[in-house]
């Protein structure tokens, strides 16, 4: 997932940006603001700015803490004017962005999306001014076209996340495999120099792994105790006198073989 975290700084670096967007609208008065939705903002920015690397694994395992991040922007956008009306609109984007790379699906995606789009609307409803502005200008298109615009950047950047999370566990899986095979090779060599029992190779290839002795009882299902009794049938039978020795016996079959 390195590419998917960098994807994370790199669309946090977006969100100051659009901060930095606001203080110059501020600074030319072309909008007001209030410093203490700004300080909010600004705080919240900083703190996922700190533990980003420490988001990135809870993200992965609780999905829905991106429902708390896109709440929080949809307030700060309903506070400050309400969609497109607000200076907080490209703030509130990017954690549409952040919930596209990190969904499990296209589908959860779009249910982040749809939930973002929810919020959207209420700060459309619950902002007379907006409102009003839409209703002068008659301009409700600008409504179609806006949510339009939410789901097809859901789609532009959720598809690239996905692929690259489909490449890395294919990457991963090759690799496991490729591991497996190694282990099952060097298997080999060993049952052919050697007279261990099929339950004495399983447990020596567990070791070989750096399993400890508990690790690999509850892998066989056999008791701590039986374990070191294979052990100790293992060193013996290998000539070894410690489990260090043993795995380096194990892998030294299969390069001697080579």
């Amino acid at each position: 997932m390195r590419d998917i975290k960098a994807n994370l700084l790199h669309l946090l670096i977006m969100r100051w940006l659009t901060l930095v967007n606001i203080v110059l609208l501020f600074s030319f008065k072309t909008r007001p603001e209030s410093p203490y939705v700004f300080t909010f903002a600004v705080l919240y920015c900083l703190l996922l700015t700190l533990f980003w690397r420490k988001l990135t694994k809870l993200l992965n395992r609780y999905f829905a803490l991106l429902a708390l991040d896109i709440t929080i922007s949809g307030i700060l956008m309903g506070l400050s004017g309400g969609s497109w009306a607000s200076p907080y609109f490209l703030y509130a984007l990017t954690s549409i962005l952040i919930a596209s790379y990190y969904s499990s699906s296209i589908k959860v995606a779009f249910l982040s999306t749809g939930y973002f789009s929810i919020l959207y609307t209420l700060g459309i409803v619950f902002n007379d001014q907006t409102v009003a502005t839409i209703i002068k200008l008659n301009d409700f298109d600008i409504l179609g076209s806006g949510y339009l615009a939410l789901f097809l950047l859901t789609i532009f950047f959720g598809f690239p996340a996905h692929v690259i999370r489909k490449i890395e566990q294919a990457q991963n899986e090759a690799a496991q495999a490729e591991a497996e095979l190694r282990q099952a090779e060097e298997l080999i060599t060993v049952v052919t120099t050697t007279n261990l029992s099929c339950r004495e190779l399983e447990v020596l290839s567990s070791l070989s792994t750096g399993k400890t002795n508990l690790q690999i009882a509850q892998e066989l299902f056999i008791s701590e105790k039986t374990v070191k009794n294979h052990l100790y049938k293992i060193y013996k039978k290998l000539g070894v006198s410690s489990r260090e020795e043993a795995i380096l016996y194990f892998h030294a079959s299969r390069t001697s073989e080579e």
